[in-house]
């Protein structure tokens, strides 16, 4: 005799193949949902220029970033620049200078970062532009003044006053005899006349001579009466 089967024992045998489609369906939506989202991801992803380099290799050299590196000070270093120095900070302000340069800023737009963190001070050299030219202008402006005062003193002490000839000044011809006498007192002065010498004295020397006769004919002790 075969068992007979109750309406609820059936109902009950029913309800897990039922209930088993069901999430078998969910399952398979969501499947499909997560598959479409997936594939629409992946086609707005653009391909790497090279599969062989990261995307901040492919975007500047390490050169490029030794470069800014120089041109940044340290703060806590005096006279090194974050390429030398080698404290925690530095290290810290090479990573972010790589950073940036990975992000596509260029060498104006990391310079300009630092100096609105640390102020102008931060950068090794002064910019080219504004009042910091100055900097750049003065020292040149300096040789250039030196060079100009140096040109000028070296003029100054190798030109010379163009030396005029004095022309000989012209005897009077009545001053000539007078001369003449003075010459020879200057010669009986200093040993007689000048041999050779015959010319006779001029007029007033011949006057001399003759009041000087009668003198040398006085008799010794007797007085000259005038």
């Amino acid at each position: 005799m075969r068992p007979s089967i109750r309406p609820h024992q059936r109902h009950v045998s029913a309800m897990p193949a039922a209930e088993a489609f069901f999430i078998l369906l969910i399952l398979s939506a969501f499947a499909a949902l997560v598959a479409a989202q997936t594939g629409q991801l992946h086609a707005q992803t653009p391909e790497p220029a090279s599969s062989e380099s990261t995307p901040s290799e492919a975007v500047f050299s390490e050169s490029e970033a030794q470069g800014i590196d120089r041109m940044i000070m340290c703060p806590v270093c005096p006279a090194e620049t974050i390429d030398q120095a080698q404290v925690q900070i530095a290290l810290q302000m090479r990573a972010m200078v790589r950073e940036m340069l990975g992000e596509g800023k260029d060498r104006e737009e990391i310079l300009d970062f630092f100096v609105e963190r640390y102020g102008q001070d931060i950068l090794g050299a002064p910019p080219k532009s504004g009042v910091a030219l100055v900097a750049w202008l003065l020292p040149a402006g300096g040789v250039l003044a030196a060079v100009v005062a140096v040109f000028f003193i070296i003029r100054s002490m190798t030109r010379h006053a163009p030396v005029l000839a004095t022309p000989p000044l012209a005897l009077d011809p009545g001053l000539i005899p007078y001369l003449q006498l003075v010459d020879r007192h200057l010669d009986m002065t200093r040993g007689g006349p000048r041999s050779g010498d015959t010319s006779n004295p001029p007029g007033p020397a011949a006057e001399s001579s003759g009041t000087e006769a009668p003198d040398r004919n006085v008799p010794a002790g007797t007085d000259e009466k005038i």
